[in-house]
């Protein structure tokens, strides 16, 4: 989807609103923050692989996103201060990754020595 919000995400957002902020919207109010909500920054990129996993009883998910940067520098500082990079789980998720990468090669190994040998 090319936009930042669909239509349910908008709904869930006016639904999250104080009863009384709600009730005073006009209808031309409610369709600006519809028309405020499409964003035209976040378009398709290059690489876009978003994965969703059973994992240890509940349903976990994977996004990664690649493609030139088009964000502002400030955005870039925002964003980097609210999900910064050195996390605890970042760090298991990649310790995650390398050890399986290295566990396939050393099966990778393990069978083309055994290919190898006869």
């Amino acid at each position: 989807m090319d936009q930042a919000l669909g239509m349910g995400e908008v709904t869930d957002l006016l639904a999250r609103l104080p009863p009384e902020v709600l009730d005073s919207l006009t209808a031309d109010q409610r369709a600006a923050l519809w028309q405020a909500s499409k964003s035209g920054t976040w378009k398709r990129h290059a690489i876009n692989i978003r994965l969703s996993l059973p994992l240890f009883g509940r349903r976990m998910f994977l996004t990664i996103v690649g493609g030139s940067d088009r964000r502002a520098p400030d955005r870039v500082r925002r964003e980097s201060r609210f999900h910064p990079f050195r996390t605890t789980g970042n760090a298991l998720f990649l310790i995650a990754v390398a050890v399986a990468f290295y566990l396939v090669a050393v099966l990778g190994i393990f069978a083309l020595h055994s290919v190898i040998g006869f």
